[in-house]
């Protein structure tokens, strides 16, 4: 990826990369199996018929919480495998349940610190709203205190240049292994002291 080494707008990579993103897990791999070894495949599509047709997968969760944190790894994996092909950028994972998600500083983008939360939520049924709201960050605690720094923090919240949110919301299909269908992921700075996704 040729990129200028300074001069990167943050907000727009950002929503190129969310737009290359595909959430692929075709299920949870089960070690043991009821088939003759070697397994042989043609393609990834003939793999996954295999696996199934030998007792190697299983669903992923259904669980809003559960599915929500896979998706999450799996999209903060892509960014920091993409953000290391960019010069003069460097990508962090945050600690589990802190803030931010990712982290991402370097002259790239500007310098400083930029704080990178990823929520997601699923829609209802009728499609027209999440099921439920997704807090974006802790109002009375990393905002109402920005000196602090909390535990599992790099620094604390007002040391970030920039807070950005990467809210995905998905369709749940309770019969695809996968269970997540039209994965819609939205990009944007936080502008508040508390956010709340509860729609499209």
């Amino acid at each position: 990826m040729a990129l200028a080494s300074r001069g990167v707008e943050l907000l727009g990579w950002l929503r190129e990369q969310c737009a290359d993103f595909v959430f692929k897990p075709e299920g949870v791999y089960l070690a043991g199996g009821d088939h003759a070894w070697p397994l042989v495949a043609a393609d990834a599509d003939d793999l996954t018929a295999t696996l199934e047709a030998g007792g190697h997968l299983a669903s992923l969760p259904k669980e809003s919480a559960a599915l929500a944190n896979v998706i999450e790894v799996a999209l903060v994996d892509f960014l920091l495998e993409r953000v290391s092909m960019v010069d003069a950028a460097k990508g962090v994972r945050g600690a589990e349940r802190s803030y931010p998600d990712l982290e991402i500083g370097g002259e790239a983008f500007g310098g400083g610190f930029h704080a990178v939360d990823v929520k997601m939520a699923r829609l209802a049924k009728s499609g027209n709203q999440t099921q439920s709201r997704c807090t974006l960050y802790t109002g009375n605690t990393y905002f109402k205190w920005p000196t602090i720094p909390w535990p599992g923090m790099f620094r604390p919240f007002g040391e970030y240049t920039t807070h950005l949110d990467i809210i995905g919301v998905y369709r749940l299909d309770e019969s695809y292994r996968g269970r997540v269908r039209d994965l819609e992921l939205l990009v944007h700075e936080q502008l508040s002291a508390r956010g709340w996704c509860t729609g499209r």
